[in-house]
């Protein structure tokens, strides 16, 4: 399911706390089923905590957050989100001092998710042809604007 998220308030009502924010990562990321990210099997089990999971066949404990780019971080996903969100809301580059300061995280943090986020966006699966139906009227909007 896409949302498209016009003010910050909106990402803040869809996302208000870190259970919603894994809810909605497992949704996108396992639409088609869940899957260990270490073998590939597909024979998942949860714990009761809803935020850990296992394999049943080579038995490693994982987070929905493996094999992502939120992988080895203790930065709540409700910040990787708005970080995502000012990102592409943004008209130009955002400063990581201006997103530490958004954020009330560390600068060094920041520039942190700065640097993945670019880093994503430079991913074979990121730069790929869409496919099926895609909504591009606010980018359309914004270039006949400028």
């Amino acid at each position: 399911m896409v949302r498209n998220f016009d003010i910050v308030f909106d990402l803040m009502d869809a996302f208000p706390d870190e259970q919603a924010c894994i809810d909605h990562l497992r949704s996108v990321r396992w639409r088609d089923g869940e899957f260990c990210p270490h073998c590939g099997d597909n024979r998942v089990y949860h714990f009761s905590d809803l935020k850990t999971f296992k394999c049943r066949a080579c038995r490693q404990r994982f987070s929905i957050k493996v094999g992502t780019i939120f992988e080895d971080t203790k930065l709540p996903l409700a910040k990787w989100f708005m970080a995502i969100w000012m990102i592409t809301n943004h008209d130009k580059v955002i400063a990581s001092t201006m997103l530490a300061k958004d954020l009330k995280i560390t600068q060094k943090t920041a520039w942190f998710v700065l640097h993945r986020l670019r880093h994503a966006a430079q991913t074979k699966s990121f730069t790929a042809p869409l496919k099926g139906d895609a909504e591009a009227g606010h980018l359309a909007y914004k270039e006949l604007t400028a």
